[in-house]
């Protein structure tokens, strides 16, 4: 996957800035993963401050309105943040969720296998146990969060990956293109950050390149290094 990049040691990734002489709107994708150095947050939120418009992700699974939080466990564990905590968005910017609706995503989460559903509704307590011991933290990381990256592209297509990414996918395209046809044509030159999780960044790419859109400069930030473990 070209927007992250992963040693053994550590997390990249790549922002770009996109470019289109049609219209004095200028794009910046950034590549999240959902946990990650505080740096690295603080990072994104510094330059955040020159956009006017900042697109964002979110659906839930859960009924009701309250947001929970899903990864805050495993990054205290790890010594690590949050995405959902850590990361502060200016409040000038006007922001948008492009993503899939709430009630479409819930309506088609819970029609899946029963095992899968569980996965994804356990997730924050699992991920909690899975990092609860500390001789394992390194090796989390370094499996989980390092060498996925590597592998991603390869996973099984499963029925919920292809909920999670695919189907959303289809959705954010839909609502960026939609975006651009409202707000594309100013007289002033205006910044859009997009900020999704690295696994979505390639459909978000082909639907700029549609839009007639090239990418400008590529910025390789670190996420994550993994931390010493002490003897």
């Amino acid at each position: 996957m070209p927007f992250l990049r992963s040693d053994d040691h550590h997390l990249d990734s790549c922002w770009m800035t996109w470019n289109n002489p049609e219209t004095r709107l200028k794009f910046t994708t950034y590549p999240m993963v959902h946990v990650g150095d505080p740096a690295f947050y603080e990072r994104i939120a510094a330059d955040l401050a020159r956009c006017q418009y900042i697109l964002l992700e979110g659906v839930s699974w859960r009924f009701g309105d309250e947001k929970y939080p899903l990864y805050d466990l495993i990054a205290k564990n790890l010594g690590l943040a949050a995405q959902e905590e850590a990361l502060k968005i200016p409040t000038s910017a006007t922001r948008m969720n492009i993503d899939m609706k709430r009630s479409e995503f819930r309506r088609r989460l819970f029609r899946l296998p029963i095992h899968q559903v569980a996965s994804i509704v356990f997730l924050r307590r699992l991920l909690w146990l899975l990092t609860l011991l500390p001789p394992l933290r390194s090796e989390v990381i370094r499996h989980g969060l390092l060498r996925r990256s590597r592998r991603a592209s390869r996973e099984n297509d499963t029925e919920l990956r292809r909920l999670v990414v695919r189907k959303r996918d289809r959705r954010v395209v839909e609502n960026l293109k939609r975006f651009f046809g409202h707000c594309g044509q100013t007289d002033e030159t205006r910044y859009v950050a997009i900020l999704f999780g690295a696994g979505h960044m390639p459909a978000i790419s082909r639907a700029l390149h549609d839009l007639g859109f090239q990418v400008g400069t590529r910025r390789w930030v670190e996420v994550l290094r993994v931390p010493a473990v002490a003897p």
